[in-house]
C-alpha cells in the first residue's frame, strides 16, 4: 500500500485505506478504508492528524443504528460499503494509504447525521435506564 503524498489538500469525505496496527477488539488488523470526517479547514492546519470513520464491506453492519450504506463505485468504492458511525479513529496524516476517492457533501451530511442519531439514542437510553 503506497502512503498518500504529503503534498495532498486533504477535504472532509476523502477516502482512504489506513491499516491501525496494535489496537485491540474488533478493530480490523487489515487495511480497511477510511472516510475524513474531520473539518477541511482543520485538515489544512498544521495538526498532524485526521478523524476518520471506518469502512466495511459486510452487509451485517448495514443495519446498526447510524451506519451509512455506500453505493458500489461511489466515490471510487469496488463494492457495497458501510460507513460504521461507531468505528471513529484519530489518524497520523503520514499514515494514511493509497486514496481510493471523495464522498458528496450529502453523503457527508448523512454520516453526520447518523452520528448524531447513535449519540442521541445512547443518551436516551442511559437516561430511561436511569429513571
Amino acid at each position: 500500500m503506497t502512503k498518500a503524498s504529503k503534498q495532498r489538500d486533504l477535504k472532509q469525505g476523502d477516502i482512504f485505506w489506513v491499516q491501525l496496527e496494535g489496537l485491540p477488539g474488533d478493530i480490523p488488523q487489515i487495511p480497511h478504508p477510511h472516510v475524513i470526517i474531520q473539518d477541511t479547514i482543520i485538515n489544512r492546519s498544521r495538526v498532524k492528524t485526521v478523524v476518520m470513520c471506518a469502512l466495511t464491506s459486510n452487509m451485517k453492519r448495514a443495519n446498526e443504528p447510524g451506519n451509512v450504506l455506500l453505493d458500489m463505485n461511489e466515490a471510487g468504492l469496488t463494492r457495497h460499503s458501510i460507513v460504521v458511525v461507531s468505528q471513529i479513529e484519530t489518524v497520523n496524516k503520514t499514515d494514511l494509504g493509497e486514496y481510493i476517492g471523495t464522498l458528496s457533501p450529502e453523503r457527508v451530511k448523512q454520516i453526520f447525521n447518523g452520528m448524531e442519531f447513535q449519540q442521541k439514542s445512547f443518551f436516551s437510553y442511559n437516561e430511561d435506564q436511569a429513571a
